[in-house]
């Protein structure tokens, strides 16, 4: 378990129990009292964070230049740099934090970039991005 503040998407402290109350690791402060400092501060186990973390660390797609993509590919050695379903696509080595990592789309010569998890496929990212940004387009099921 531990206390997590959302509005600063940190842990503020890991926590256990003490007289059958959840307490911080170090100091045994009380969820009112760690509230004193953070209000939203709430009590979750390590999965409930890892999900609000990466859902805090999330975000939507954005057109960006040309000149942002080709940075963003020679910066450091991609992650799954694919081609195929009528555009290209690679994630950053780099993660924002959690599982969340940048994520670049090609299609048709428009460039896109979100922050998402790492574990998503290329097809269903080509498919998101025509979807929102290109619906006039057939999704190109070949390589």
């Amino acid at each position: 378990m531990a206390f997590y503040v959302p509005s600063c998407n940190t842990v503020y402290a890991w926590a256990r129990q003490q007289d059958g109350e959840w307490v911080t690791e170090y100091g045994a402060k009380t969820l009112n009292a760690v509230r004193r400092i953070y209000p939203d501060t709430e009590l979750l186990s390590f999965s409930e964070v890892k999900e609000a973390q990466n859902l805090g660390y999330r975000r939507p797609w954005v057109e960006i230049s040309e000149a942002r993509y080709i940075d963003q590919l020679e910066v450091l050695p991609p992650l799954d740099w694919c081609r195929g379903f009528g555009g290209e696509s690679f994630k950053s080595r780099e993660f924002t934090g959690g599982d969340v990592t940048a994520i670049f789309v090609s299609v048709e010569g428009r460039f896109f970039e979100c922050h998402d998890l790492h574990t998503l496929k290329h097809k269903a990212l080509i498919e998101d991005v025509i979807t929102r940004f290109c619906p006039e387009k057939q999704l190109n099921s070949g390589h």
